[in-house]
């Protein structure tokens, strides 16, 4: 479909993003597809309601709706949501943004440290489930429905659900029939290994009518489709980091070259096709218990295990810079990533008199091992220093120019535990004043443990002078600070270069309230809530860095003479305020309803593992940038006019909403080693306005067929000009915006520094102008079997990876010196199709995803030093078989 018909289409649908996937009701007689579309019953705002009575923009997908597009992970589902992005490095390792809401994404490595709370909560039942670029990646196994809302929740949700919340709804047990189902599927990826999944589910009374289990199990393994090809990498004389062999070009007092004897490497042992299989396994078990007519108590018990190999990008070039193939890349070490999590929750529903009661609690447990290949940053700044050294290295003028094996990891150890309880009361929802109020309280840890393996000169083994044996041409191997509150203390492994051992902790104490008054029963109602948080964050640890430890010996600690000690800066800090939300809901009919919200949302700040680091050195001779400590807060005000509508005798169902969003005090990442450190450093920023138009259609046209659209409209605009601003006191420039950098400290070696933050009007991230899909389903009955015919396609236009400049801070000067450069991704069209049959208990259908087999691109990132590119999964052909037994 070419970009005209795409956004033609687009403007068909009032150029809108929101769509209830309504699901269609399938009868089992003749009479297929005959009536209206089914209600979906929602628990937005923690009362259940059909989703045309929710004054928000909303999408929701029912069990049938999952089953029909053949969803299992986000991945499936994402595509189907206009208006939502995500930023893929992987299973388990997305950012998702929506409306826009992205200043950009953040790399996988390290980022339980350094990364950013994500401004869109997910959540399993009641248990919020969040981590900074890591997705709590849950397969949609026997669930109820997953409910998708939009703009600010942080009256019901708090501060996670700033741009909005996506909730996995399971099925509870049924205290009244025993059932169960199995269905199993096989299918093969283009380019690829082939692709097997099973899911079964029981549901069995106990007590009959008061005690219940229900129990779901699944193994999904998917193929690989990413080919590792042979490959050599060999230090070029144009490389970056090829400074400290000082090794002079022949001919050349000034320029470096690589010093002979540096040997290649290769990947002859691990080169392979579809080096990216990923299986998951997991388990639920749900207990319900009726206590009497007012009281019940529901228990759930969640096991999931994600084990993903290899790498899900592609790289336009080889790390020799020769041009691949899709779906191809050069690595010279194996990649992995394991995740893992275990959830224990709780739910006790009862009532007080005429107030209903519900206690939900959750303890939530995730652990995330993970390797990948960072070869590439040997052609980066500093890497050759960990890699090489000649005369002159660490004042020791007796070395030969000498450059070791360019081969590096980098690897994270995750462990996340997540507790929170809340408690609210309710009025019942036939009274004209209805009110919720509650208390809500978390603890949230996250333990990390990352490092970087790039540091090749061999350890010391002596504490001799340089130049006698094991203290010559040689590092000290890191330490951990002493005290630092670590999980792996001491003197760390030979090649680690770089580490990280630290814990953020963020603990909320929060009470909400919301009331709806009626002004006409059942026409005219208001609607106001707020929310009062209080917030607490702490991160300690130590964070050690090889700089400095050439030739330093073998201190009883390990060398810290790069080090943060984040336990004594005492990196904690309190926030606390009212986030609030009002609402004017008109029934014009009982079928056509308006209204205006108005509602805030945040997500809170925190703390840099090296603040207080000095950069960017003035023509004073004075470093005029130290890292900030700490980054405060963003805040989102959101206004927004809906409509949800049904006509036809609830045949064609029309929704949609217009919005405006202001975000402040944008946080962003930053991360060049050019001008600011090799490492990466949060901070706020921009301004954003963001407007755009929403809206989804879903017609039953005629008997047995439904279509279905959804559409968005949105445009963001950076609306201040921030800069990057000279904040140490000591500085000729105090206070001035920094416009130089100054190596030598001397005017003459100056040279100009990008505004990383971008001009006015630039766009935010991941923010396509336009998205949209459509589906189209046909059924009918025939000698007692129901045939369905299926076919959909999904758009999305193009947007940036980054917002602000490009390069960011520093010029890029032709290389890859950042994991912080700005991409286009392309706009791209997808097509899905699928025919099948049921009858009575058994369904059987045939699929194919990504029809077209296209390879546009969905993110692109330098975190490993070369242009890595995350595909579109090629085409995938399948079958799919279920039983239901009674």
């Amino acid at each position: 479909m070419n970009s005209k018909v795409s956004y033609a289409v687009a403007a068909i649908l009032s150029g809108v993003s929101f769509a209830a996937h309504a699901a269609e009701a399938t009868n089992e007689n003749t009479d297929v597809g005959a009536g209206s579309l089914e209600e979906i019953t929602v628990t937005a705002q923690r009362r259940a309601q059909s989703i045309q009575d929710v004054p928000i923009s909303m999408q929701a997908f029912t069990a049938e709706t999952l089953q029909q597009l053949n969803v299992a992970t986000l991945d499936d589902y994402i595509k189907y949501l206009p208006n939502v992005t995500t930023a893929n490095n992987g299973p388990g390792q997305n950012e998702v943004f929506m409306r826009g809401l992205s200043a950009g994404s953040q790399p996988s490595q390290g980022s339980a440290s350094t990364g950013l709370w994500p401004n869109v909560a997910i959540y399993l039942d009641n248990q919020s489930g969040q981590l900074p670029n890591r997705n709590l990646d849950v397969y949609a196994a026997d669930l109820n429905r997953i409910e998708v809302l939009e703009g600010p929740q942080g009256t019901l949700y708090g501060a996670g659900a700033e741009a909005g919340v996506i909730r996995y709804i399971t099925n509870e047990p049924k205290l009244d029939k025993v059932e169960a189902n199995i269905k199993g599927g096989y299918s093969a990826t283009a380019h690829g290994d082939p692709n097997a999944d099973v899911t079964a589910v029981l549901n069995l009374p106990i007590l009959e009518n008061t005690l219940a289990v229900r129990a779901v199990i699944y193994n999904d393994s998917r193929g690989g489709y990413i080919d590792n090809v042979p490959a050599t990498f060999t230090r070029k004389n144009s490389d970056v980091g090829i400074h400290y062999a000082y090794y002079n070009c022949p001919g050349s007092t000034t320029d470096f070259c690589v010093p002979p004897g540096s040997q290649p490497i290769s990947n002859d042992k691990i080169a392979s096709r579809a080096i990216n299989p990923v299986t998951y396994k997991g388990a639920r078990a749900e207990l319900l218990w009726k206590i009497n007519d007012d009281w019940d108590a529901l228990i759930t018990q969640s096991y999931q295990d994600m084990d993903s190999k290899g790498v899900f990008y592609q790289q336009p070039t080889a790390s020799d810079g020769a041009a691949l193939r899709p779906l191809e890349v050069t690595l010279f070490n194996d990649s992995f990533d394991k995740d893992k999590f275990e959830s224990t929750a709780w739910t006790i529903n009862g009532k007080f008199g005429f107030l209903k009661a519900v206690y939900t609690g959750g303890y939530l447990v995730r652990k995330v091992a993970q390797v990948g290949d960072y070869t590439n940053y040997a052609r980066g700044v500093y890497a050759d220093y960990y890699q090489c050294y000649g005369p002159g290295t660490g004042g020791d003028f007796n070395l030969q120019s000498t450059c070791y094996s360019p081969s590096a990891t980098w690897f994270s150890n995750e462990r996340n535990t997540h507790q929170q309880h809340e408690f609210r009361l309710s009025t019942p929802d036939d009274q004209r004043v209805r009110a919720i109020a509650g208390v809500f309280w978390e603890t949230n840890k996250l333990y990390d443990q990352s490092g970087w393996n790039y540091k090749n000169v061999p350890s010391c083994t002596t504490n001799d002078p340089a130049g006698t044996g094991g203290n010559a041409g040689c590092f000290s191997d890191i330490g951990t600070a002493a005290g630092a509150t670590v999980v792996n203390p001491g003197v760390q492994p030979e090649n680690l270069s770089f580490y990280q051992d630290t814990v953020r902790e963020t603990k909320q104490l929060a009470f909400f309230a919301s009331v709806d008054f009626d002004i006409i029963p059942k026409v005219l109602t208001v609607t106001g809530g707020t929310r009062h948080f209080r917030f607490q964050n702490s991160s300690a640890g130590s964070v050690s860095g090889s700089f400095g430890c050439f030739e330093q010996g073998v201190p009883a600690g390990g060398c810290l003479v790069d080090n943060f000690d984040l336990n004594s800066q005492n990196l904690r800090d309190t926030e606390s305020g009212f986030k609030s939300r009002g609402n004017i809901t008109w029934h014009v009919t009982p079928d056509m309803m308006v209204y205006y919200t108005f509602s805030q949302g945040f997500r809170p700040g925190g703390f840099n593992q090296n603040g207080g680091a000095a950069h960017a050195t003035g023509s004073d001779g004075v470093a005029q940038y130290l890292v900030p400590s700490s980054y405060q807060s963003d805040k989102l005000t959101n206004n927004e006019i809906g409509w949800k509508t049904e006509f036809l005798g609830h045949r064609l169902q029309w929704n949609g909403a217009i919005y405006r969003e202001n975000w402040n005090n944008v946080q962003v990442a930053f991360f060049n080693p050019g001008l600011v450190g090799n490492i990466f450093y949060n901070t706020n920023g921009q301004n954003f306005l963001i407007k755009g138009i929403e809206s989804s259609l879903v017609a039953r046209v005629v008997s047995g067929l439904t279509v279905q659209a959804a559409g968005s409209w949105n445009q963001s605009r950076q609306t201040n000009s921030p800069a990057l601003i000279n904040n140490n006191p000591d500085s000729a420039g105090f206070g001035q915006p920094i416009t130089q950098n100054c190596p030598d400290g001397t005017p003459t070696s100056c040279t100009a520094v990008t505004n990383p933050y971008g001009p006015i009007d630039s766009p935010s991230a991941n923010a396509p102008p336009v998205q949209f899909s459509l589906r189209a389903r046909y059924e009918w009955a025939i000698a007692g079997y129901v045939p369905y015919v299926q076919f959909g396609a999904t758009h999305s236009g193009h947007s940036f990876t980054q917002a602000g400049s490009n390069p960011s801070i520093a010029d890029n000067s032709g290389a890859i010196t950042t994991g912080r450069l700005r991409f286009e991704n392309p706009a791209y069209t997808t097509y899905d199709a699928s025919i099948g049959v049921s009858k009575d208990a058994w369904w059987l259908n045939a699929y194919g995803e990504n029809l077209a087999n296209s390879n546009k691109s969905v993110f692109v990132s330098t975190d490993q030093f070369i242009v890595a590119q995350t595909p579109l999964r090629p085409r995938v052909l399948g079958l799919q078989m279920g039983y239901k037994f009674y």
